[in-house]
């Protein structure tokens, strides 16, 4: 096949691993195409929920003996390992696959070494610098190297970059088409983040509306960051917990000194209260009253630790303002909807103390740009040291 043919079964690969989110997690999303030796399609597969088959085994049994000869596409490296399944690399060699194309590899040590397994058993293999591949195996690359979430940033903006009027009102600038989007997403992550601010501002209770078959592909955990424990026991979070699990990120000495009565109401609502990191050489962060500079980051691989493999924060201006600063957000989600207030006064994005020149700045790719009812929606993602874009092979 040639280079471009190779690359459109790689996109088409690309496009399958992304049917995977919400269900695959903590596991990679992974594609996979295979053609026979005639190069017509003849399989594919995506990793549809953890535990269940991996794509490569899903797309060898739909394509059976044809497979024999053939090319697979896969996102990722096959794996190696025995877990849950049988490696993905064996499968291949025994279906008699004769040439395996891949688009990043396994980082992960007790998943990695298929491609040497294929090129011991006479396959030939090859990777390419495949974008799509790339987009869709990052969580889990930031999963295995940075052990924290995939973090998602998402706000509602005017198109004057306003979240808020001066009095704090924010309903609504998005539509409701944007919303849903928003409620999907929760129903596919593990976890949703707020600051207190947000939390005490719009009471919201953070769980999907948006449900599958009459349930959530899966129930958050819900997060709020409260350095100084000052959520009201009757908010709507707290009593939905009965909904799913909630825990609160507080300073340590907050903790100790909880009144009593508010104590007991958080336990009784089984609400897990999780110190924050507040370590003497930390000082405030400055764009989130009482949170320690560099706790966020504890706090996210504690999460992980947890289960947390996607985390969705929704605001408010002080949380996005560190999560910026110490650069952990890996998406961005911006909903611009049709207003213009036009008020310097009014709540901006994120705030903190910013970087003096635009080359200090984090970098993002535009991913995508959508309509979405009246408003826009654009996907960012962070551009990290090594990014590449280009189609070439290694």
């Amino acid at each position: 096949m040639s280079d471009s043919q190779d690359i459109q079964m790689m996109d088409v690969a690309a496009r399958l691993a992304l049917r995977g989110h919400g269900g695959a997690e903590p596991n990679p999303l992974v594609g996979c195409v295979i053609i026979d030796a005639t190069g017509a399609q003849v399989g594919w597969g995506f990793h549809a929920r953890c535990g269940d088959g991996h794509a490569e085994a899903i797309a060898l049994a739909r394509a059976g003996t044809r497979a024999r000869g053939g090319t697979a596409f896969v996102t990722l490296e096959p794996c190696a390992h025995h877990g849950r399944t049988p490696p993905c690399a064996t499968a291949l060699i025994a279906a008699g696959v004769s040439r395996v194309v891949y688009g990043v590899s396994d980082p992960h040590p007790h998943a990695a070494g298929g491609a040497a397994l294929l090129r011991a058993a006479g396959v030939t293999v090859e990777r390419i610098e495949h974008r799509g591949s790339a987009h869709v195996s990052a969580p889990f690359i930031t999963r295995v190297i940075e052990q924290r979430p995939w973090t998602i940033a998402k706000w509602a903006q005017t198109i004057d970059g306003r979240t808020a009027t001066r009095a704090g009102d924010s309903r609504w600038i998005s539509g409701v088409s944007s919303r849903a989007m928003v409620h999907r997403e929760r129903a596919r992550v593990d976890a949703v983040m707020v600051g207190i601010g947000t939390l005490l501002a719009d009471d919201s209770h953070l769980l999907p509306r948006i449900r599958h078959g009459g349930m959530p592909r899966r129930t958050p955990l819900r997060v709020i960051v409260d350095p100084r424990l000052a959520t009201p026991t009757d908010a709507r979070v707290i009593k939905s917990s009965h909904e799913g699990p909630i825990v609160i990120l507080a300073l340590p000495a907050a903790i100790e000194r909880l009144h009593p009565e508010r104590r007991n109401a958080f336990e009784q609502a089984s609400i897990r209260l999780e110190p924050l990191d507040d370590s003497a050489a930390r000082d405030a962060h400055p764009s989130f009253r009482g949170l320690p500079q560099g706790a966020l980051r504890t706090s996210l691989r504690s999460l992980l630790a947890q289960g947390v493999s996607t985390l969705l924060v929704e605001g408010g201006a002080g949380l996005l303002g560190a999560l910026f600063h110490e650069d952990l957000v890996d998406d961005a989600w911006c909903f611009t909807g049709p207003r213009a207030i036009a008020d310097g006064s009014g709540s901006p994005i994120a705030t903190g103390p910013g970087c003096g020149l635009m080359i200090d700045a984090h970098r993002f790719e535009l991913l995508e740009l959508r309509r979405r009812g009246h408003d826009s929606m654009t996907l960012w993602r962070r551009m990290r040291q090594g990014d590449s874009t280009a189609a070439s092979r290694s």
